[in-house]
């Protein structure tokens, strides 16, 4: 699991667009918008590296000055996954 959230700023005028832009990206979602151009979003998608090249995209969008990262989370869904194969194995092992 990947939670992501940024601002993305553009200028005034452009607002209107950028937002529409991000709105129509999978994943994205649009929390708040001010007038001097800042706009908050989240991203939320289990794939980390998703993540990242969708971030990068927001670049892409035309208005688009810069986007500063806010928060990060990050949660590795095989680790309990593994941790239980590694326990099955060890309790295997013991049994043997």
């Amino acid at each position: 699991m990947s939670i992501y959230s940024l601002v993305v700023h553009t200028k005034p005028e452009n607002i209107e667009s950028v937002t529409h832009a991000l709105e129509a990206i999978e994943a994205v979602e649009v929390h708040g918008i001010n007038e001097k151009g800042k706009i908050v979003v989240s991203l939320d998608h289990p794939d980390r590296d998703f993540c990242s090249d969708t971030i990068m995209s927001f670049h892409d969008i035309p208005g688009v000055l810069n986007s500063s990262l806010v928060y990060e989370y990050f949660e590795d869904d095989d680790a309990d996954s593994n941790e239980a194969e590694e326990s099955r194995q060890t309790i295997t092992r013991e049994v043997s």
